[in-house]
């Protein structure tokens, strides 16, 4: 906002000594600022999160770009400093789903960090083994089906609303949130 009042001010003063066209010279004035309050609310939308991560209030978010399993998917997002993904209420999970309407590229969705691998039908977040409080299932999940569904996604098939799927199925994305965003680090394959 400072770079863009003096750019007016800087515009205000040049009108003032040449004003053969004022309305035209404030047109211009208008575009260009519109253009860099534009420019800044992009930069500051992903303030402080790295290269590829999405911010969202004060965590950052990483949406793969390759399909891992969920044990795989826990180790990668463990490596670039965060944790599968911890979705605490409804809002915080339409920003996750909007995100992935947005950007979503695997046919079945996404790995989240929940999982009843200890107990069957405990669901806890791995990131931190606390109950999934809020959840969005698909109506009749989770399931368990076969006795084999055991960790949590974001199903594409169903506008990403909850699934349990096998835990070594290895065509998922998967969802990266890093708490202190000091911590995330860059995506490396």
């Amino acid at each position: 906002m400072f770079l863009s009042a003096i750019l007016v001010l800087c515009s205000i003063s040049m009108i003032e000594s040449n004003s053969c066209d004022i309305s035209k010279e404030k047109s211009m004035i208008s575009s260009m600022l519109q253009s860099i309050e534009k420019k800044m609310k992009e930069c500051s939308a992903n303030e402080n999160c790295p290269v590829g991560w999405k911010k969202y209030k004060d965590h950052c978010y990483f949406v793969s770009p390759g399909g891992k399993n969920w044990q795989d998917a826990v180790k990668q997002c463990k490596n670039m400093g965060g944790y599968l993904a911890k979705i605490t209420d409804s809002e915080e999970n339409s920003w996750v789903v909007d995100m992935l309407t947005k950007s979503a590229k695997h046919k079945y969705g996404y790995w989240m960090g929940s999982s009843d691998l200890q107990k069957e039908g405990d669901w806890r977040w791995v990131q931190d083994s606390s109950k999934v409080c809020f959840s969005q299932w698909l109506p009749g999940q989770p399931s368990n089906l076969g006795n084999r569904e055991h960790c949590g996604h974001f199903w594409s098939l169903h506008q990403f609303q909850w699934n349990d799927a096998p835990c070594g199925h290895n065509g998922m994305g998967y969802i990266c949130e890093c708490s202190n965003v000091s911590n995330c680090l860059p995506f490396k394959g």
